[in-house]
């Protein structure tokens, strides 16, 4: 299961590097939460932010593994690019075919889920019939400029000029929330928790589904991060959780989650108490049976300025295609030559896991 989160989430503050002496200078106020009530990850160096504590049973219990530094080659900070580059898989910013579709294609007539709202670019060129299971309910988008205005004037002195012109400016709030319009109509992660728990229900009745996409939005930080992201982390750390009890324990041994998003954020906060686009960023990896504890996958060097990529970014150590690409062949046992067509021009890299079978 891929689940995307649109916007850039900010992997420091939800997974900390609290052992690095460099931290709290460099996120003065946004640094206190974790620093004051975080959850330790023994023996990482890291803790979780307070709002994941679900994520701490996970890792606690050996079915949470996280990266703070995988990312793409790609050095874009533009979200769409980024998130193009992500779901193409193939390290080039356009194609034809999506790594996700091309994994569909080599699994022998087994089926793909789309439980997001629009077709991803990700499940672009299967060779086998997609499932279109939208899960969130989108809400009609009014237009604007002259034609708003026109609307509004028909409906001027009527009960229902009050009623459009509230949804006006709830509409120009949400647009707030999202000033980058990176979500691309993905549901908000603030309410991902109810709908982990129906993904949870489907994907287990329904085992011919062999992969499953979903994306989310709400983590794109510039401003007031620390209020921003304190309901979207709660609900990532309950849908996780909710995915593993609607799943069952069975299932869930053989079920591998991938969490990522386009990229990560600066290491310092900005002067809006928020963070700005930037290259690395948080992996995590879920499911049953991963081992006896939680660990770190990746490398991390520090916060000290030659450690950062262009001296602000935390760099990237893990390239997301080839942790997607280890855990495909542990699920699905696929061979190097498949999984060469699913991710071309990946890095080598030896997955903890190697020799294992998830199911």
């Amino acid at each position: 299961m891929f689940v995307l989160l649109r916007g850039g989430l900010d992997g420091l503050h939800a997974v900390s590097p609290v052992a690095d002496p460099r931290w709290p200078s460099l996120r003065p106020t946004l640094a206190q939460p974790v620093l004051q009530s975080g959850l330790a990850l023994p023996g990482s160096g890291f803790a979780l932010h307070p709002a994941l504590a679900d994520c701490l049973t996970l890792y606690r219990a050996g079915e949470l593994w996280f990266c703070p530094t995988a990312g793409s080659p790609n050095t874009s900070r533009s979200h769409f690019q980024a998130q193009d580059v992500m779901e193409l898989g193939t390290g080039a910013i356009s194609g034809n075919t999506g790594w996700m579709g091309r994994l569909a294609s080599q699994l022998d007539g087994r089926l793909a889920a789309n439980f997001a709202a629009n077709a991803p670019l990700a499940l672009y060129g299967a060779g086998v019939a997609i499932e279109h299971i939208p899960l969130a309910r989108q809400a009609l988008r009014l237009p604007g400029g002259a034609l708003q205005e026109a609307l509004l004037r028909a409906h001027a002195g009527s009960p229902s000029q009050r009623w459009l012109q509230q949804a006006i400016d709830t509409q120009a709030l949400l647009a707030q929330a999202d000033p980058d319009q990176a979500s691309r109509n993905a549901a908000p992660l603030a309410g991902w928790a109810a709908q982990a728990r129906q993904m949870g229900q489907v994907l287990r009745q329904q085992p011919e589904l062999a992969l499953a996409f979903v994306d989310l939005s709400g983590v794109d930080s510039h401003v007031n991060q620390a209020a921003g992201l304190a309901q979207p982390l709660t609900q990532l750390g309950q849908g996780l959780l909710a995915m593993k009890t609607a799943l069952g324990e069975a299932e869930w041994a053989r079920t591998r989650v991938v969490v990522l998003s386009e990229f990560g954020r600066t290491a310092a906060e900005n002067g809006t108490r928020g963070t700005d686009h930037g290259h690395g960023g948080l992996a995590l990896l879920a499911g049953g049976g991963l081992g006896r504890e939680g660990r770190m996958l990746g490398d991390f060097a520090g916060l000290q300025a030659n450690a950062l990529f262009e001296g602000r970014d935390l760099p990237v150590t893990l390239d997301w295609r080839s942790l997607l690409a280890a855990v495909s062949q542990a699920v699905f046992g696929l061979s190097a030559r498949a999984l060469d067509q699913v991710f071309p021009g990946r890095p080598a890299w030896r997955a903890p896991w190697e020799g294992s079978h998830a199911g």
